[in-house]
């Protein structure tokens, strides 16, 4: 095994992989949350975009009050046995779970009323007034038949071709509202339902929120402030492999239209609570801020931000830390509205099959896990500022293609279709994860030990309110643009994540600092 260098600065890497389990945890959870609740909401309760956005912005409203509060909950609980960050989130990741069985049971529910209802025939939804009698012609039906046999609507693209495909897929369009129009006659005769599964839901986000800022801050925590960037590049790794696993899930689980998700998130809980028991199995909180406190004191680093509270930095320092925070508030209104509305974006408009749309999740995911070590080569030697501009470049590169393709894109050709939407969003995982890679480090090099929580908060309280208005506001977009007008959302999101190229560019604190010694980092070095 390769002898630790006494003469460079290390990054201890095990010790960053494993606590990176808690955030591998959470992005298990929001991964499929994030997928499957806009489809939920539209598809089983009939809510149409505005509606379902404002609903998909809860958790976000929930987290500007409920991370700082839990961040600085956890800074001051310093007499925890285990360790005051590893105290929240063995108790958020259990309540998490349980809300999230409730939840998924009362939506259950809801679904077996729905199917009762027919909506997944076409000619019970004409006899109920759902569905005109126009659209479902004899020459819709023969064609219907050839897609049912082939497999279902997902398969529509196979088997019909030219005309037949370009009138089917307009048939689509006029069953995917007579069947949203059937959910919402369902949810409106027996609102009860509906009421419970918004309580159940209010109780997975407050869970959710109450460990995430001290999963967060236990990075830092444990990491020498010049290793940071570098640290939350593991940490986002981590991240995204949770992601991924939860990609892969629900593209396994979720394949149809319309199904019970059970199965699904009862998986997705044997998976939250494996992380969890991952996470205390390999990290000892208490041992490992101990080792940092060493390490620090060993290369003589200097906290020269540390301040007691956020009121107390200096003016030059205080319209940074504001600056970084805009970028992050702004990057995240891009990006979220643009997650939000993928799924029945993806399906509605480019008319592509629920399982492709987990594709090119994936593949987003893999993009930002190829940016991991270019984002810690970049960092120290360009610094996180002009790394974050660097990514924020290819950010709005990859998206604005996306403006322009709708399914007669490439003359309807569904194959060239895919394979550009999903390059488009594969480059833009490898920038949105540079951005995202190094905002926090320069939001908590602001922090000391004390309120390194507190100031994780802040971060969040920026991202989470970004979270919380903009599928709002881009479902406004979506309901009121003109049929067709739907790529909107793009143009929302590309100018959107181009503001916080301004925001960053104007940032002069918060970067990454010289070392005391004249040594050199090894960012990813083996460890005894």
């Amino acid at each position: 095994m390769k002898q630790k260098d006494d003469s460079v600065m290390t990054l201890n890497v095990k010790r960053t992989l494993v606590v990176g389990f808690a955030f591998m945890g959470i992005m298990c959870f929001w991964e499929v949350y994030d997928y499957i609740m806009p489809l939920i909401l539209n598809r089983v309760f009939g809510l149409n975009a505005t509606q379902y956005g404002l609903v998909m912005g809860l958790d976000n409203l929930l987290a500007i009050f409920l991370l700082p509060f839990f961040g600085h909950l956890s800074d001051k609980y310093t007499k925890a046995k285990y360790g005051r960050r590893t105290t929240f989130i063995v108790i958020g990741t259990l309540l998490a779970v349980v809300f999230m069985v409730v939840l998924i049971i009362i939506e259950n529910i809801q679904y077996e009323k729905v199917m009762a209802a027919g909506i997944t025939d076409p000619q019970i939804l004409v006899d109920k007034g759902f569905l005109s009698a126009d659209a479902w012609t004899g020459e819709i039906q023969q064609l219907w038949q050839q897609v049912s046999a082939a497999g279902g609507i997902d398969k529509a693209s196979d088997v019909l071709k030219g005309d037949d495909l370009v009138a089917f897929n307009g048939f689509l369009t006029s069953l995917y509202s007579a069947q949203e129009a059937s959910a919402v006659s369902v949810t409106k005769t027996q609102p009860a339902i509906f009421i419970c599964f918004i309580i159940a839901l209010l109780g997975v986000l407050v869970a959710m929120s109450s460990f995430r800022s001290p999963a967060i801050a236990l990075m830092p925590d444990v990491t020498p402030k010049p290793l940071r960037s570098q640290a939350n590049a593991i940490i986002t790794f981590m991240g995204g492999a949770g992601g991924l696993a939860s990609i892969i899930l629900y593209t396994l689980l979720a394949k149809q239209r319309y199904q019970s998700h059970l199965a699904l998130f009862f998986t997705l809980a044997g998976v939250m609570v494996a992380m969890l028991i991952a996470f205390l199995c390999t990290v000892r909180e208490n041992k490992f801020v101990a080792e940092r406190l060493e390490e620090e004191k060993k290369w003589n680093v200097v906290d020269e931000e540390e301040v007691a509270t956020y009121s107390r930095l200096p003016k030059e320092k205080i319209i940074s830390f504001v600056l970084i925070l805009g970028t992050v508030f702004m990057w995240f209104m891009g990006w979220n509205a643009i997650k939000t509305h993928l799924s029945t974006y993806a399906t509605n408009v480019l008319k592509m099959e629920d399982s492709f749309v987990g594709i090119i999740n994936i593949l987003n995911g893999a993009g930002g896990a190829i940016a991991l070590l270019p984002v810690a080569l970049l960092a120290g030697k360009l610094g996180r500022k002009k790394t974050i501009l660097i990514g924020v470049v290819i950010a709005v590169a990859a998206f604005v293609p996306c403006i322009f393709l709708n399914d007669g894109s490439f003359n309807s050709n569904a194959a060239l279709l895919k394979v550009a939407f999903t390059a488009c969003f594969l480059i833009a995982g490898f920038g949105l994860v540079i951005i995202n890679v190094n905002t926090l480090p320069m939001v908590v090099e602001l922090a000391k030990g004390s309120n390194v929580g507190q100031y994780t908060g802040y971060y969040y309280v920026a991202s989470m309110t970004a979270q919380a208005i903009t599928p709002f506001f881009a479902g406004l977009i979506l309901d009121a643009v003109p049929e067709g007008g739907e790529s909107m959302i793009f143009v929302y999101g590309v100018c959107c994540i181009a503001v916080a190229f301004f925001t960053m560019f104007f940032t002069k604190h918060g970067d990454n600092k010289p070392e005391k010694k004249k040594k050199v980092i090894e960012y990813f070095a083996e460890e005894d």
